[in-house]
């Protein structure tokens, strides 16, 4: 069996997010990988330690993106 996106399980960013629409997205994000383990059917769905590492550093990313952006609007 094909290993599986680490993001995968988590619902993706719609492309036409705003940005706060984005950072709210990513804190959901955040918060459903803290509480992973609590959630209906977990075990069917692969989250390692390591996986939830690199989904949380591919969020910090996600988010640092879009301050960036927030950074270079023009006013």
């Amino acid at each position: 069996m094909p290993e599986m996106n680490t993001i995968c399980p988590l619902n993706e960013l719609p492309g036409d997010a705003t940005n706060s629409e984005a950072l709210a997205w990513v804190g959901r994000m955040r918060r459903l990988l803290d509480r992973w383990e609590t959630l209906p059917g977990y075990e069917s769905r692969s989250m390692t330690p390591e996986r939830k590492q690199q989904a949380r550093a591919e969020l910090d990313e996600v988010e640092r993106s879009v301050w960036r952006n927030i950074n270079t609007a023009p006013c």
